[in-house]
């Protein structure tokens, strides 16, 4: 007892001696040496815990040279979605700049004076600060924003818009963006009833127009789809206006398309007269249903093949799962074939992939090490749902899995057959893949935060049930294998998207789906275009002639993903000089007048040489905020010691 006391006093004088050392110390020892640090203030309309719209601080920073950290802060408290939401702001903020993430640090804090609704919904505004202070933009003072900002650029919905825009209003703000697509907002409305015995109250939803109230209170209301649309009104550049997609040279071989179409094809034919042996007749008429709906959808893939070849393919390529589930289902319903064999049928397959991918060489092209990345990734897919079969207590189980295992395994061998029949890029386009941690950190901040938001609203969390599997496999599978960690990277960002999407935008898919176009064409000159990139591009174009707006976001998410994937992994993709350039050389586009400038401190130069004391903030800041984490660390720790000193 007395030996534990004395060891707990000993803590609490080093922790205490820890506290009161200076921020400088902090500084001098934590610091990193930044060259450069550039600083923004934006205000968020948010709600708060009462429900009344009310506006937080939020203070952005830069700060170069960087390794690609996001710190965040907050007082009080917000939820994990918001810090989220401000490593994807910086994330898409560096793509849309085409500088390097990883060239630099990146600060979030925000302030509030009373506690707010925690949320995604500052999450654009972030992304339109940072995006100012990479591309040496000033932001209009009578804008602001509220929306979540998603892994592609697109701004998403929110709640409290009404709330929000009255906060707008009362503190002077003139322009308000909003989310496309919410224009008609219904907001909550308690109706009191008072009885002798009490009160009643009941919460009813009224509907409103936005742009029309907005009207009312002086307030222009503006759609807004993407991070672009957004950023033209904060700064008056309207990269739209430049930006032009070009011709989608990519094309796949007819072979290809039509060995994938009549291997199906063969497949179904085979289910078919294996249920015409199923006695059972609910069986038998369930499998006739399904076949005859596989066959019409053949026969439209037949039909647009030549026009539409990519989009052919990566239909087909998606129902193969379903394909053969139901073509081992119907054999085993009519006897003749047992589990058993499909186990040994499935475990020769996947060691026949495993050779041919062992065999294929190192030395690949951009290109060829994507498509290998995509394929190691679903062949590990296809062991782990394997491994579950051979752990399955259930034969119905068992089937399910060994059906997914034998799907992801011949999806893996055409993909594979996919690279060597494409053409690839040329040898200068090879990458210098990060540090893993990169991409874990991408994935997981992606996966994590799309979790969080389609969790909190009740979504159906089936949508996310494939990037789950890859975040699971990315996780725990691989150690070592950076290829294949770069083909879950890719799936799981993508996954992710296209999940987010299909949760909240249900009914404006099509919207959506241009939109993402359109932010591909101004991302088409921010990264070496390749061969595989434009095959999700053309996927998702020919989809959208289609008007298959869920497979034209499936086919846009991934191409975003892959942008973002090769924005992390191509070396040489910064452009680090844009974030130092005079306002005088931004091709001629003209400073307002009502701009506010950020800070820029050379931090090899005093402080106190500064012409105003708001360039202070940067530096103050940043020690201000590590001040803080490790006091606030080193007071829980006392507390945590002194309530064991008690109850000891």
């Amino acid at each position: 007892m007395h030996g534990y006391r004395h060891a707990t006093l000993a803590s609490l004088i080093i922790l205490m001696a820890f506290i009161l050392i200076p921020a400088t110390a902090i500084s001098d020892s934590g610091l990193p040496n930044y060259s450069y640090i550039k600083s923004i203030t934006i205000y968020a309309p948010a709600v708060s815990g009462s429900g009344e719209g009310v506006l937080s601080k939020t203070t952005l920073i830069v700060a170069y040279p960087g390794s690609g950290r996001v710190f965040f802060s907050a007082l009080p408290y917000t939820e994990l979605d918001t810090q989220g939401a401000a490593r994807i702001a910086a994330y898409i903020a560096s793509l849309a700049a085409g500088i390097s993430f990883n060239n630099y640090d990146y600060y979030v804090i925000t302030e509030s004076n009373v506690p707010i609704i925690g949320g995604p919904s500052s999450g654009g505004l972030m992304c339109v600060g940072f995006l100012s202070l990479l591309m040496n933009k000033t932001l209009n003072p009578s804008v602001t924003m509220t929306g979540m900002i998603n892994p592609d650029g697109t701004i998403g919905p929110v709640g409290g818009l009404k709330e929000k825009l009255d906060a707008a209003a009362s503190n002077g703000f003139k322009i308000f963006l909003i989310p496309r697509g919410q224009r008609y907002y219904q907001y909550p409305v308690i109706q009191e009833t008072r009885l002798p015995w009490g009160v009643i109250r009941r919460t009813t939803y009224q509907s409103i127009d936005l742009v029309e109230y907005g009207r009312n209170i002086n307030v222009s209301v503006i759609e807004v789809g993407s991070i672009f649309d957004a950023l033209a009104y904060f700064t008056g550049v309207d990269i739209n206006a430049s930006s032009v997609l070009e011709p989608l040279q990519v094309s796949i071989p007819g072979e290809i398309v039509d060995s994938l179409l009549n291997n199906l094809s063969t497949m179904v034919q085979d289910t078919y007269s294996s249920a015409s042996k199923v006695y059972n007749y609910y069986y038998k008429r369930t499998l006739q249903m399904v076949i005859d709906n596989l066959n019409n959808t053949l026969s439209s893939l037949y039909s647009i093949k030549d026009k539409y070849p990519v989009y052919t393919f990566v239909q087909g390529f998606s129902i193969y799962p379903t394909v053969i589930y139901y073509n081992l289902y119907s054999k085993v319903l009519s006897n003749t074939l047992s589990i058993d064999s499909i186990l040994d049928t499935v475990n020769t397959t996947l060691i026949s992939i495993g050779i041919r991918l062992n065999s294929i060489g190192r030395n690949l092209d951009l290109d060829e090490l994507i498509w290998f990345s995509l394929a190691k990734a679903l062949y590990y897919r296809a062991g782990y749902y394997y491994t579950n079969a051979l752990s399955s207590t259930s034969n119905s189980n068992e089937l399910t899995y060994l059906s997914y295992s034998l799907s992801y395994a011949e999806q893996c061998n055409i993909l594979l057959d996919l690279m060597e029949a494409l053409p690839n890029s040329s040898p200068s386009s090879l990458i210098n893949l990060v540090d893993t941690r990169d991409l874990y950190a991408a994935a997981s901040t992606i996966y994590s935060y799309i979790e969080a938001i389609v969790n909190e609203v009740g979504g159906n969390t089936q949508v996310l049930s494939d990037a789950s599997d890859y975040y699971g496999l990315m996780n725990s599978q691989i150690v070592n294998d950076t290829v294949t960690l770069l083909g879950f990277t890719i799936y799981v960002i993508g996954e992710s998207t296209y999940a987010l999407h299909m949760v909240f935008d249900q009914s404006n898919l099509d919207d959506v789906a241009y939109v993402q176009q359109a932010i591909l064409t101004m991302l088409s000159s921010k990264i070496p275009s390749s061969p595989v990139l434009q095959f999700f591009i053309k996927y998702g174009s020919e989809a959208l002639e289609n008007r298959d707006y869920s497979s034209a976001i499936h086919g846009f998410s991934q191409a975003f993903s892959l942008y973002l994937v090769l924005a992390l992994t191509l070396e040489g993709n910064s452009n680090t000089s844009s974030v130092y350039a005079s306002t005088s050389s931004q091709g001629g586009v003209a400073s307002s007048n009502t701009t506010t400038p950020f800070i820029q401190i050379p931090v090899n130069q005093p402080i106190a040489n500064t012409t105003t004391p708001e360039n202070q903030l940067s530096r103050g800041l940043i020690l201000k905020y590590l001040g803080i984490l490790v006091i606030t660390a080193a007071a829980i720790s006392v507390i945590l010691a002194l309530r064991m000193i008690k109850h000891r």
